[in-house]
């Protein structure tokens, strides 16, 4: 089930390997209110995903030992089906095509800016929070089901 989100914020998994870009992109997006959980590799990513009830986005590495960020996406989604996934990578082409069933899925280049990384988690949880709102219930204790 997809998870709403109030506001503007809400609870993201940073994986990357290197530290240093792994931090960064969680500094970013704790500045905007996120609370940002971080693993250094889909092992930790996905101890995290299943002690952690709602995730609302996921912004992984590409290029990992252990696993791919897309093999931590399959995983990822047998915990959290519907939470969107941004996957970043410096080598688009080892992506190109393997990634065309996923929904709620984008690639960001590296390098980026801030303002990119900004933009495409602003994008991803706007579509969820979107989906959510325009599901309709059978009745109101029912929970919201988004089906693509």
């Amino acid at each position: 089930m997809a998870h709403r989100l109030n506001g503007e914020t809400g609870t993201l998994l940073v994986v990357d390997d290197d530290e240093a870009v792994r931090k960064l992109e969680a500094r970013i997006l704790s500045q905007l209110g996120h609370k940002v959980l971080e693993a250094e590799d889909p092992m930790e990513a996905m101890r995290l995903a299943a002690a952690t009830p709602t995730i609302h986005l996921l912004v992984t590495d590409f290029s990992m030992p252990g696993a791919d960020g897309l093999q931590l996406t399959e995983h990822f989604r047998t915990v959290h089906p519907q939470t969107p996934v941004l996957m970043i990578s410096g080598s688009l082409e080892a992506i190109d095509g393997r990634a065309d069933h996923l929904d709620w899925f984008a690639v960001l280049a590296k390098p980026f800016t801030s303002e990119e990384l900004v933009h495409n988690v602003r994008t991803l949880l706007s579509s969820v929070n979107q989906a959510v709102a325009t599901t309709v219930l059978a009745s109101p204790n029912q929970h919201a089901c988004v089906h693509h």
